[in-house]
C-alpha cells in the first residue's frame, strides 16, 4: 500500500509543483508536460487534477493509517524505503518531511491555483467580434450551452477589440461548482488522514 500511496502522491507533486512554476511564468521541470501553460488555464486545469489526486491519496493514506502501529511515523506510509525504523529522531524527520511534501504542500498549491482563477474574467466565443463577459467564472448566466460557452482568460485586451489572450474554454458556474466540490472532498479526506497520523484510530494512539 505504501507504493501506490508513494506513486499517486508523487505524481500528485510533480503536476502541483509544474503547475505552480507555470501560473508563475516559470517552465515546467523534469520535461513535465502540461495540458495547458498559459497562467489562469494552467491554474484552472490544475484544480480538478490536483484534487482528484490529492483525494486518491488521502483514501489511501487513511487504509495505511488504520493499519498503522502506535508511532505516528509509524502511520505516514514508507516512501522509497521497505523499512525504517521509527523510533530514531531521523526517521521520524524523515517520515514528517514525506507528509509534508506529499500531503501538505500539494493541498497548498491548490490554494493558490483557486486564488489565480477566482478573479478570471472571461469572453465569449465568438470568432469575430467577442465579448467581455461580467461576472466571472461563477456566472451560470453565460452557460448557454455544453459547447463552447466562454473563454476563461489570463487576460482581457479591450482595444482596439476584446481578445482573449491565454484562455481556455470554461463552462461558466457549472465548472467551478464540480471544481470546488471535489477541491472540499479532497480536502476533507486530507484532513482526516493527518488526523490518523496524528491521533491514530480509536484504539491507537500516537506517542511523540
Amino acid at each position: 500500500m505504501s507504493k501506490v500511496w508513494s506513486v499517486v502522491s508523487l505524481l500528485l507533486l510533480y503536476y502541483a509543483l509544474n503547475s505552480f512554476l507555470a501560473t508563475q511564468g516559470g517552465n515546467a521541470v523534469f520535461g513535465a508536460t502540461l495540458i495547458m501553460t498559459a497562467r489562469v488555464p494552467a491554474a484552472f486545469i490544475a484544480i480538478p487534477i490536483c484534487s482528484f489526486l490529492l483525494l486518491m491519496s488521502g483514501l489511501i493514506g487513511i487504509e495505511f493509517a488504520r493499519r498503522g502501529g502506535a508511532n505516528w511515523a509509524d502511520r505516514v506510509p514508507l516512501v522509497a524505503f521497505d523499512q525504517i525504523d521509527t523510533t530514531k529522531p531521523e526517521a521520524k524527520l524523515y517520515q514528517a518531511v514525506v507528509l509534508t511534501m506529499l500531503s501538505i504542500v500539494p493541498a497548498l498549491t491548490l490554494i493558490h491555483f483557486w486564488t489565480t482563477i477566482w478573479g478570471a474574467e472571461l469572453t465569449s466565443t465568438e470568432p469575430v467580434n467577442p465579448r467581455a463577459l461580467d461576472g466571472g467564472i461563477w456566472a451560470w448566466k453565460w452557460l448557454t450551452s455544453f459547447n463552447n460557452p466562454a473563454y476563461v482568460c489570463t487576460e482581457v485586451v479591450t482595444r482596439p477589440a476584446v481578445a482573449c489572450n491565454g484562455g481556455a474554454t470554461i463552462l461558466p458556474g457549472l465548472e467551478p461548482t464540480l471544481f470546488a466540490a471535489i477541491t472540499l472532498a479532497a480536502y476533507g479526506v486530507g484532513i482526516v488522514f493527518l488526523v490518523f497520523v496524528i491521533r491514530g484510530p480509536a484504539s491507537k494512539r500516537s506517542t511523540i
